[in-house]
């Protein structure tokens, strides 16, 4: 312990006496550091952490399958025929798939929530207890409809004030009056998109249909039952329904998932691990720099070192010592790294997209101090193990004398390599983050199918209690329509049940008339319910054929409007206009395609899912031919809509006082939202990028300078026989670029190696994309050139006759 203090006295005194190395070397450190531990922060909260559930590796979340795909929703009557058959689960409960927005009223202000409905063991199952009152009963359900609610903790909070009282009071949720039962402890995953949950009441209400597959499962499974073994049983399970309702369940079963990886999702875990890559790569350059900075003031220390020896120290002694400071610089840079992080995290949780899972939950905790605190230990081994080695090989006449040219040599060829390591980790990084920056410029520049520039959409959600027909909801729309289109600057009015980019989705079963087709075979496709206004507003062009009207009413005959690529699948070489398209009657468990519609217009594509994914087919039926209650209004004005929303309150206020309008914005920053998570992935990569071309550049600098004052001598005595400066300048450059040209030769192969596993994350650019390498090359060896000429013009004003003297 003593020697240890001693140690730690002489390594304190030493960085005091050079300011500018500790200051520089801290800092470097502190950047690495800091940037990986703000990322740690976010892995740790994201996917690190367990969910905030009891007993969370033992949750799985199921969804419906069946021959188009395994994500479709499940529906009552089967739920509840797979919790009696249930072996596998301690708990199998559902919830709605989507929430509903709804009006509040009966206590405080109105306002719009949202609400969703879940059996009465959903929160039993995720281990979830109430804060203030109950969980749900099995009597709950079995009304003919929901009679009590839970409120989320937010919704207790700003709305009703955190009043511990609201236990047995009643709120009217769009007409219908509920007894608040129970209040969330908080607003876990899966639970956050609602404030208000309902009991589903299975029997009354859904308990024969078996077409309306609006439900998502969550189990629980009983201790040592596996994801395969529970996926057997359902599969088992399965066959048992189907061979009892064929008509509706041939071919349907469940799909069985682990709920962490459903609500944190891959490409949320892959775009994580490429920045954790990213900022590692950060670090190592870091660690170069400050490895070259203590070999660099190493050589300034030979004769210390020699005479130390000299008395006895022996090698072991010196590298102590010499580690010893390393490890006082990299508390330093942890110390103040975590100040960057602590930074760094706040920043993340601010331009972080916003649908990153757990985004509220990063924070600098225990665990992130932890990883601190270890990874600046592994900073002391990977800057300070070789110049402590290195210095420990001193040579006592060498230093003395000031001439020990091995040194000078071994320094220079481990210099050099730190520099070409930190050049290629740079131009990985570099052309990576091009190769994301591209890929991001390309998917912004897609073409939705529609025109954004100045189009407000807001949600309205019409209780279906008053608005219990789709007569009434028409009229109500058209006159929401025809007011809202007198105002100032309006151009055009309409109304969506879905809208584009939103992660709005409502698809609907159907056979096209005159094709045969076997028990639970039909087609599938987007199904947006919309106000004739509708086209105009987001002006989606029509291709052929004709628009809808407010004539296309509950009395006239069904019609709709199809896109492009509707036409394309389901119609390749034929006129779309004038077919018939058949909807399944939903009546019991009887499935029936009766409900024949006429198509009589063709739009162009728009782009429902995301950017870079291709048009679904899509089908639009008029909103007085539907049942449908939540719709996204949407305006277009001639200038910055953000000032319509106001106006647009007050014309919904004098046709029902009762009615919201809630989340207005703008469609430009719903396609920005749309493209939150690769603008996410571009910006910090991009970031960590130039911060490392930065490092590397500083690295490259110090070579060459320390290179140039070495060479002093050498330098004189070429310009005392003829050197003239422009040589020496051609000298001193072509010595970094030496580097820089290995160093690139290094990176390209690591880019490429990086590119393959960027892959997946890109949008129409390849990973192997030619003009991105150059670029990037370009780049790097015009900064490369910047470094090297501060030290090549110093030495072009090397005095001969002082050198000479010198020598």
């Amino acid at each position: 312990m003593a020697t240890l203090l001693q140690d730690l006295r002489y390594a304190l005194r030493m960085l005091v006496k050079s300011p500018g190395f500790a200051a520089v070397a801290i800092l470097t450190l502190a950047l690495g550091i800091g940037a990986n531990t703000a990322i740690f922060s976010v892995l740790d909260a994201v996917v690190l952490r367990p969910l905030p559930f009891a007993s969370p590796q033992q949750l799985v979340h199921l969804t419906g399958k069946f021959a188009l795909g395994d994500t479709a929703g499940i529906s009552p009557p089967d739920y509840v025929d797979y919790r009696a058959a249930n072996r596998t689960f301690e708990q199998l409960a559902v919830l709605n798939y989507e929430t509903s927005i709804s009006n509040l009223s009966g206590h405080g202000k109105p306002e719009q929530v949202s609400s969703s409905l879940a059996s009465w063991n959903l929160f039993d199952a995720l281990g979830v207890k109430p804060l203030l009152g109950r969980s749900f009963l099995p009597a709950d359900e079995q009304t003919s409809q929901s009679q009590v609610a839970i409120l989320g903790n937010g919704l207790w909070r700003s709305h009703f004030g955190s009043d511990p009282s609201i236990i047995g009071k009643q709120i009217v949720l769009d007409d219908q009056t509920l007894t608040v039962v129970g209040v969330l402890a908080s607003d876990p995953a899966i639970l956050s998109k609602a404030q208000v949950w309902m009991p589903l009441s299975f029997l009354s209400r859904y308990g024969k249909v078996r077409l309306a597959h609006f439900l998502v499962g969550v189990g629980k499974l009983k201790p040592g039952v596996t994801l395969e073994q529970a996926q057997a049983d359902l599969d088992d399970d399965a066959q048992v329904i189907d061979a009892k309702f064929p008509e509706t369940n041939k071919g349907w079963g469940l799909k069985v998932r682990s709920l962490a990886d459903v609500l944190i999702g891959s490409d949320v875990q892959g775009q994580l691990r490429l920045i954790s890559i990213a900022v590692g790569l950060l670090l190592l350059i870091a660690c170069a720099n400050v490895a070259n900075l203590l070999l660099s003031r190493g050589e300034g220390r030979q004769r210390e070192l020699a005479i130390r020896k000299a008395l006895g120290a022996s090698r072991r002694r010196i590298i102590q010592q010499m580690l010893t400071e390393s490890m006082m610089l990299a508390c330093g840079g942890g110390v103040v790294g975590l100040l960057i992080a602590a930074w760094g995290v706040a920043a993340l949780r601010a331009v972080g997209p916003a649908d990153l899972p757990r985004l509220n939950e990063i924070h600098v905790n225990g665990a992130v101090l932890a990883f601190t605190a270890g990874i600046s230990i592994l900073t002391v081994i990977l800057f300070g193990l070789a110049p402590a080695l290195r210095s420990s090989q001193v040579h006592f006449a060498d230093a003395l004398k000031q001439a020990g040219r091995g040194v000078v040599r071994s320094r220079k060829t481990l210099g050099n390599s730190l520099v070409i390591g930190q050049i290629a980790i740079s131009l990985g990084l570099l052309a990576g983050g091009g190769l994301l920056l591209q890929s991001f410029w390309r998917l912004i520049h897609v073409n939705p199918g529609f025109q954004p520039l100045n189009v407000l959409a807001a949600k309205l959600a019409l209780p279906s209690h008053t608005y219990d027909t789709p007569a009434k909801i028409a009229a109500f729309l058209q006159q929401f329509e025809e007011r809202a289109s007198g105002l100032p600057g309006v151009q055009a009015v309409g109304a969506v049940s879905e809208l584009p980019l939103a992660n709005e989705m409502g698809d609907e079963i159907f056979h096209i008339e005159g094709r045969v087709y076997g028990a639970s075979q039909f087609e599938d496709a987007e199904n947006s319910k919309v106000t004739p206004g509708y086209f105009q507003a987001m002006r989606i062009p029509l291709l052929a054929g004709r628009l809808l009207s407010w004539r296309d009413n509950a009395n006239a005959p069904l019609v709709a409007v199809v896109d492009q690529a509707f036409a394309k699948h389901y119609f390749p070489k034929e006129n779309p206009i004038g077919k018939r398209i058949l909807f399944a009657a939903r009546n019991g468990g009887s499935l029936a395609f009766t409900q024949a519609t006429t198509i009589v217009g063709l739009v162009g594509n728009v782009t429902h899912d995301s950017l870079n994914a291709p048009p679904r087919p899509d089908m639009y039926v008029p909103v007085g031919q539907s049942n449908e209650n939540e719709m996204e209004i949407v305006v277009r004005t001639g200038v910055n809509p953000v000032g319509t929303a106001s106006a647009l309150q007050d014309v919904l206020a004098s046709l029902d006082k009762g009615e919201a309008l809630s989340n207005p914005r703008t469609m430009q920053s719903v396609i920005a939202s749309s493209v939150s998570e690769p603008r996410f992935s571009a910006l910090l990569v991009g970031i960590f990028a130039v911060l490392a071309l930065g490092l590397a550049a500083v690295g490259l600098y110090g070579v060459i300078a320390y290179s140039v004052s070495q060479r002093t001598n050498e330098i004189g005595i070429r310009m005392a026989l003829g050197a003239t400066p422009p040589h020496i300048l051609r000298m001193v450059l072509g010595g970094g670029m030496k580097l820089a040209l290995i160093g690139s030769a290094v990176g390209v192969v690591l880019a490429l190696s990086l590119g393959r596993y960027l892959q997946s994350l890109l949008f129409d650019v390849r990973a192997t994309d030619a003009l991105t390498l150059v670029g990037v090359c370009v780049l790097l060896l015009g900064v490369t050139l910047a470094a090297c000429y501060i030290p090549a013009r110093r030495a072009m004003r090397v005095d001969p006759m002082v050198a000479l003297r010198y020598e």
